[in-house]
């Protein structure tokens, strides 16, 4: 006849289970961590990265912008000049 298992053997199983579980649970997230941290090394640009790469095209457009600004103020100006 099988041994019958008690409250405190059944609690202590059950622990140790969990651990168990938790155990893999905190490996697994370990290694996603891990991945995270390659890709953000590696695939993705930093701030600094970014603002170097975009800091002559946001010359450029703001020099344009400026150009056609002054040529419609320039125009309105001209024409209220002829105007009086």
């Amino acid at each position: 006849m099988p041994r019958k298992i008690t409250v405190q053997e059944n609690r202590n199983i059950n622990l140790e289970t969990e651990i168990a579980v938790l155990k893999n649970d905190i490996k697994y997230l370990t290694e996603k961590v891990d991945e995270i941290s390659v890709k953000l090394d590696y695939k993705y640009v930093t701030q600094d990265e970014f603002k170097a790469k975009i800091d002559p095209i946001t010359k450029i457009v703001y020099g344009i912008v400026a150009l056609i600004l002054t040529a419609v103020v320039g125009g309105l100006v001209s024409m209220l000049i002829n105007r009086g």
